[in-house]
C-alpha cells in the first residue's frame, strides 16, 4: 500500500520542486562510483538498479538502520526502503509504518518485507506521485524524520535530516537528467 494515488508528478515535476525550495544549482558530474552528493549523513546516488534499470536515489546509513528513496526509469512512483541488521522479517509480510517529519502531519503507509542483498531484513513502499511534491518538500526542508512500526514491538527511529536539503538539489537534477 502507498501514500496515496492518482495523478502524474513526472521527472520534471521533481526538478520544479527543487526549483521551487530555491535549491537548483549547477548539474553535478556523476561519478562512477554513483555518489553524486553527499550532505550530513545523506548521499544522492544514480545508477542502475540489480535488474539493470537506471535510478536515482538519495540514502542514509548509521547503527545498523539503513534509509532510502528511490526513483527508477517508468516507475510513476517513489520507493522509499528502510532496513535493519536487527530485525527479523518475512519476505512478503506487511508492516504499518508511521513517518513523521518535524511536526508536520505523519505519513502513513503498509510497507512490505523483503531481503537485501546483504542477508539484512527490509521494508518497501511507495509515495504515489500525487504526494511526492509534498513529501519530498517535507523530506528536504525538515531536521528530523521520526520512524514508527504501528503494531510491532519493534522501536521506532529518529532520523536527522541534516543535508536533505542539499541531496534533494542532486536527486531532482538526476531525475530531470537521468530518466
Amino acid at each position: 500500500m502507498a501514500f496515496g494515488s492518482g495523478a502524474k508528478f513526472g521527472k520534471m515535476g521533481i526538478a520544479a520542486l527543487a526549483a521551487s525550495l530555491g535549491l537548483l544549482a549547477a548539474p553535478l558530474a556523476v561519478a562512477q562510483t554513483n555518489t553524486i552528493a553527499t550532505a550530513g549523513y545523506w548521499k544522492a546516488f544514480a545508477g542502475k538498479s540489480n535488474s539493470g534499470t537506471p535510478l536515482c536515489g538519495m540514502s542514509a546509513t548509521g547503527k545498523g538502520l539503513f534509509f532510502s528513496i528511490k526513483v527508477y526509469r517508468g516507475d510513476d512512483d517513489m520507493t522509499v526502503q528502510l532496513g535493519s541488521e536487527r530485525w527479523k522479517i518475512k519476505d512478503g509480510a506487511k508492516q504499518k509504518v508511521v513517518m513523521r517529519f518535524d511536526r508536520e502531519a505523519p505519513w502513513r503507509a503498509t510497507a512490505t518485507g523483503f531481503h537485501f542483498r546483504d542477508g539484512d531484513a527490509g521494508l518497501e513502499f511507495s509515495v504515489k506521485t500525487k504526494n511526492l511534491e509534498s513529501f519530498l518538500k517535507d523530506f528536504a526542508k525538515s531536521q528530523k524524520l521520526r520512524i514508527e512500526f504501528e503494531g510491532s514491538d519493534v522501536d521506532g527511529w529518529t532520523a536527522d535530516l541534516t543535508g536533505t536539503a542539499a541531496v534533494t538539489v542532486a536527486f531532482g537534477n538526476c531525475v530531470e537528467k537521468r530518466l
